[in-house]
């Protein structure tokens, strides 16, 4: 099982990582945020909606424990927001760095509040995957606002809460089908709502405009069902550490889509991410 966990958890890393450069070619070609938001929710939607007939009394759960899906939908909406909005106010680098401490927070979310063994090895693993994630993203501090701090910090806890909010609903055998049914669902009427009041929902694009939008929502869709399936494999401390693949896939689909230049000390971090993980993955299956 644990063996499962950790190629969940990794898919779900890559996946996630393959997004960023992906949007960006959407928005290049001329693809407004609003839109890519709201499809990336719909399409998810629609991908996971041949699961519905499969799940028994899935209204039922849903009622059962309505506290717990919308609680990790609102994550995902802080994580969507504050991501996507804290690029306007400072350097996407610096956003991205910001958003990479989820795994500590929800390192010490395990060890403070739910009491969870952390092996002192993985305690260390974690802060040496985050120096490498330093050198990977090599952050500009340029330009400091602190509402793009804040916001980025919005989504790094956004992220924080779906993954631990997942473990607890793991423990009450809550699989992750109905729970990113849920999450994509709601979403999708939320972002419509206030995207059709607030901004610009516009449709008329032409048709290599939502092709491309496709990619990356396809990418997010299998990335959240990954993750949702690794947590109750092998944990939230465990996922959250695999999921620093997320910025090197990133970086690295970054230099191969969109020609981006790659310096030596950021292949030196992607290098010490990708052993770091290696290691984790041996200490996970010795374990």
């Amino acid at each position: 099982m644990f063996i499962f966990g950790v190629i969940f958890a990794l898919v779900a890393g890559i996946l996630f990582g393959l997004i960023g450069p992906t949007t960006k070619i959407a928005y290049n070609a001329g693809a407004p945020v609003a839109l890519v938001i709201f499809l990336r929710y719909a399409i998810a939607s629609i991908i996971i909606l041949p699961f519905i007939p499969s799940q028994n009394n899935l209204l039922n759960e849903f009622r059962k424990n309505l506290k717990f899906f919308v609680a990790i939908s609102t994550g995902s909406i802080f994580l969507t927001l504050g991501l996507l909005t804290s690029v306007i106010f400072i350097e996407v680098s610096l956003t991205i760095l910001i958003f990479c401490l989820y795994p500590i927070y929800v390192l010490i979310y395990s060890i403070v509040i739910d009491k969870e063994k952390i092996l002192s090895s993985v305690k260390i693993l974690f802060l040496i995957t985050f120096i490498g994630i330093i050198l990977v993203v090599g952050p500009s501090f340029k330009v400091i606002n602190l509402l793009g701090i804040a916001l980025a910090v919005v989504a790094s806890l956004g992220a924080t809460s779906m993954i631990v909010i997942n473990q607890k609903m793991s423990f009450k055998k809550i699989s992750p089908i109905p729970i990113n049914i849920f999450i994509n669902i709601f979403n999708t009427f939320f972002f419509f709502i206030i995207l059709k009041i607030f901004f610009s929902l516009d449709f008329n694009f032409p048709i290599n405009i939502y092709l491309l939008i496709l990619i990356p929502s396809i990418c997010y869709s299998f990335a959240l069902l990954s993750q949702l399936t690794a947590i109750p494999k092998i944990g939230q401390s465990y996922t959250a550490l695999f999921l620093y693949l997320e910025p090197v896939v990133g970086v690295i689909g970054a230099v191969i889509l969109l020609r981006e230049s790659l310096e030596f000390y950021q292949i030196i971090g992607a290098i010490i991410v990708i052993m770091s993980l290696l290691s984790a993955s041996y200490m996970t299956s010795k374990n």
